[in-house]
């Protein structure tokens, strides 16, 4: 019997839920009802963490809570040199609707075009759960100043947005996946700005019906394309829909399923999954790495398609054990990198691995975060010096911070 059978299908746009680094936990109604009334009661520190890179400039967002402060406040910090040092943290959201209740699994999100960037989040609503409308910030300087931008939902309503990607393209083009309900049912919605962030496209819905509270992750090309990586609803495996251009004449293709582990459970594992748009010499133009409860088959899984536009697949390849939760992938150069949560004995632990030849042999997972912290929801990016993966930790009563460390590549054995 799956360990999530027993919890049902409800919306959890402003339910807090800090998942654990192994397998994900899902919280009765009656706790979601106190975590949404009570905000971040006993919460500390570093508790929503987004990262994006362009070669060696990366732009990292947070959110981190002042203890007994309900309200995150939302940070941005540059690197230009890979990772190794950082800009002073910069606020984001001054005089701008605050985030409700970012934490890991939905984060608040960023993306960068040269100095351009476009943020996103969740603010307080009318929901159940007190989740509402997204919010934008956008900067035109690297991160220096920030001024509010517009909602990019066009329902007009003020129930929960959530669960935000963006990924950007050329010529100031942006692109923003969230969940949201119309009507009576939950849905995948897409939005883009082709001027940085000042003005969105009307919204498309790739897909109308899906899973409730599961992290959505995007990716485009530089010619235009554009896919999204969610949970579906039945099954609960992780699909895939993919728009072949946004010149206005084609549309979604229809949702492939990644993985195909037929994984029939009535509820939502708060678990989602990466997505990397590579280029030939990785092998393979779209990388994901996805997680199923399937008993017998629990765990995380990398799978990469060779063309875009096309359902196939290629075999999951199996990454670490059962207690492997909470997936990431990146691609740089010709190389692939997974990361995920794990257990090692009793510590919560990041682990990571790196491929060199497109995903078909990896190297033996590394462990990454010092198994004295309790680690979480790792992101990997490339960089022009390799991969560079970032997560957030605590310890006893020590608040939560972010950290990270470069991924490389070791001696490979076959999978």
């Amino acid at each position: 019997m799956s360990p999530y059978a027993s919890f049902p299908s409800r919306l959890l746009f402003g339910t807090l839920i800090l998942a654990s680094a192994a397998l994900p936990v899902a919280l009765t109604a009656a706790e979601k009802h106190a975590a949404g009334h009570h905000g971040n009661a006993g919460l500390a520190g570093t508790q929503s963490l987004d990262v994006t890179a362009q070669g060696n400039t990366l732009d990292l967002f947070i959110g981190t809570y002042a203890a007994g402060n309900p309200r995150a406040r939302l940070e941005h910090l540059r690197s230009l040199d890979g990772g190794s040092t950082w800009s002073k943290p910069a606020q984001v959201d001054t005089g701008m609707p605050q985030a409700h209740m970012p934490h890991r699994g939905m984060d608040a999100q960023i993306a960068a075009s040269g100095e351009k960037l476009v943020a996103a989040w969740m603010t307080p609503g009318t929901d159940a759960f007190g989740g509402g409308p997204m919010a934008t910030a956008l900067s035109t300087d690297g991160g220096k100043t920030w001024k509010a931008g517009p909602n990019p939902a066009d329902d007009g309503s003020t129930t929960g947005h959530g669960f935000i990607d963006l990924a950007s393209g050329p010529a100031d083009t942006f692109h923003l996946t969230w969940f949201d309900t119309r009507g009576e049912q939950r849905g995948l919605r897409y939005s883009r700005s082709t001027d940085a962030g000042k003005t969105w496209s009307a919204n498309e819905t790739p897909d109308p019906e899906t899973c409730e509270c599961c992290w959505n992750a995007i990716t485009a090309s530089p010619d235009g394309k554009v896919a999204i990586l969610y949970r579906d609803k039945s099954p609960r495996d992780m699909s895939l829909v993919e728009l072949p251009g946004i010149d206005g004449t084609k549309a979604w293709a229809k949702p492939a399923t990644v993985g195909n582990f037929d994984w029939q459970f009535e509820g939502c594992p708060h678990v989602g999954g990466g997505l990397a748009m590579g280029n030939s010499s990785a092998g393979a133009t779209l990388h994901a790495t996805v997680w199923t409860g399937l008993p017998d088959r629990t765990g995380v899984y990398y799978l990469n398609q060779g063309q875009t536009g096309t359902s196939k697949w290629k075999e999951p390849v199996r990454m670490g054990d059962s207690s492997a939760s909470h997936p990431d992938v990146a691609v740089a150069g010709d190389q692939v990198a997974a990361v995920w949560n794990a257990k090692q004995g009793d510590a919560a632990v990041i682990k990571g691995a790196v491929s060199t030849d497109g995903g078909t042999t990896w190297g033996e997972p590394v462990v990454l975060s010092d198994p004295i912290f309790s680690a979480t929801h790792g992101r990997v990016v490339g960089t022009e010096n390799g991969f560079r993966v970032f997560w957030t930790q605590s310890h006893g009563e020590h608040p939560a911070a972010w950290t990270s460390k470069p991924l490389t590549a070791p001696a490979l054995s076959k999978r």
